[in-house]
């Protein structure tokens, strides 16, 4: 398999989706091939059921296989996003040592420190993110080569239940396949749908996903502020199947008829839907289902909106939505009005490359665009065995590398033989 070519998995709520994709050296990305199954092993972002799940990656892998023309792989990338992963700050102090200066050494040593501090039997650390250091008092954003006696690194820590890594390993070792790279959803998001300049003012990016509704907020570049709510848009496709039809037909009334507020119906009708279990037609009015909608959707986004209230700096960037949930109509309308921030959807298709086919600039394709050119810099960062030097050339856009950390991947290898 080419170098810069990559294998990634979404593992959503409702599908499983996995991209074969080649990163070019101007650094946009050429899809080679997709391939998605309908999936109900995952729910809230964890596996639920590793057999059955197993199963579903073991197909699409093989029919990615054939559709990319790939003829072999065993590493593929995959974001993470579960309910109970949470972001805390934490700090490390060391004594650098008379005469010396900070190296790459001691600081990888402090980060690791940092992991081993946050971590227990039920916690694990998906990710350790470098805020600021301090050296004798001072300030600094970048120490490497700098000499003092003492320093701090200042982190945010994502951490969350072990569990989240078991269940991921056990559907993994079924299909004897490696993770190369497994960067947080909101880091591959980010990476596609915001620009540096948003980053470092202040923006919040919000995932409508189908089990869980997603806040990350950044200011000065680095992830701020982490938030998984268990609650997404299947939610309410249930919420409208109890009206008694099927959950089928619920999803295909929210998506075609719904709204995300009440007072943006403009003209009330009466919907007949078959019923789901025999019977006379269900008669739903539009009014009334705005306003199952809306209740749910209140109830999803209210600890999102009390994060962005209990803010203590402006988000001068505004909102930015992606997902499934958010093509619901009026939802823009709906976070503005509640927030008071300027919303816009998310929009990963200047990393394509020029003539990619329409599906692809959907937003379902986002996180696995965003997860290929992380692990495409990760592995500039880290090789392959059989890879000697980067490539040279690569013009990547700005800080792309710099936003890279590697602490889940350490996870992995820690265990490369998972097989025995």
């Amino acid at each position: 398999m080419n170098q810069n070519t990559y294998i990634a998995l979404d593992l959503g709520s409702s599908h499983i989706t996995a991209m074969a994709a080649e990163v070019l050296d101007s650094g946009a990305v050429k899809v080679l091939a997709t391939e998605w199954k309908a999936a109900d092993d995952i729910y809230h972002g964890i596996i639920e059921h590793t057999s059955g799940a197993a199963f579903k990656i073991s197909e699409l892998l093989k029919l990615l296989q054939n559709s990319a023309k790939i003829r072999d792989f065993r590493q593929v990338c995959v974001a993470l996003n579960a309910k109970s992963m949470k972001l805390f700050p934490s700090s490390t102090t060391r004594f650098i040592g008379q005469g010396k200066i900070v190296t790459d050494e001691l600081l990888d040593e402090m980060k690791e420190e940092c992991e081993r501090k946050n971590s227990d039997e039920n916690n694990i650390v998906f990710d350790v993110i470098p805020v600021s250091f301090e050296i004798d008092g001072k300030t600094t954003n970048d120490p490497l080569g700098q000499s003092g006696n003492q320093i701090t690194g200042n982190y945010h820590v994502v951490k969350g239940n072990a569990r989240i890594l078991q269940q991921l390993k056990s559907c993994f070792i079924r299909n004897q396949i490696q993770i190369e790279y497994a960067p947080l959803s909101v880091e591959a998001l980010s990476t596609v749908l915001t620009e540096e300049e948003e980053r470092q003012n202040g923006c919040a990016l919000i995932d409508f996903g189908a089990s869980t509704t997603t806040l990350a907020v950044y200011k000065n570049d680095v992830l701020q502020e982490l938030l998984v709510v268990p609650l997404g848009s299947k939610n309410i496709t249930y919420d409208i199947a109890e009206l008694g039809i099927e959950e089928s037909n619920a999803e295909r009334l929210k998506c075609l008829t719904g709204v995300a507020m009440e007072k943006f119906v403009e003209k009330p009708v009466y919907v007949q839907v078959s019923p789901a279990s025999g019977g006379e037609p269900v008669k739903i009015s539009t009014l009334f289902l705005a306003q199952i909608i809306n209740a749910r959707l209140d109830e999803m986004t209210e600890p999102i909106f009390k994060v962005l209230e209990d803010l203590l700096y402006p988000l001068e960037s505004g909102i930015i939505i992606t997902g499934g949930g958010a093509r619901l109509k009026f939802i823009k309308e709906f976070i503005e009005e509640k927030t008071g921030l300027n919303v816009r959807w998310g929009n990963h298709s200047d990393w394509l490359v020029e003539g990619t086919p329409d599906y692809l600039v959907d937003s379902s394709f986002s996180q696995l665009i965003g997860t290929v050119l992380l692990a495409n810099e990760n592995r500039r960062l880290h090789p392959l065995k059989s890879e000697t030097t980067p490539k040279k050339g690569q013009k990547n856009k700005k800080k792309i590398t710099e936003r890279i950390t590697d602490g889940f991947l350490r996870f992995f290898d820690d265990e490369t033989n998972w097989n025995k």
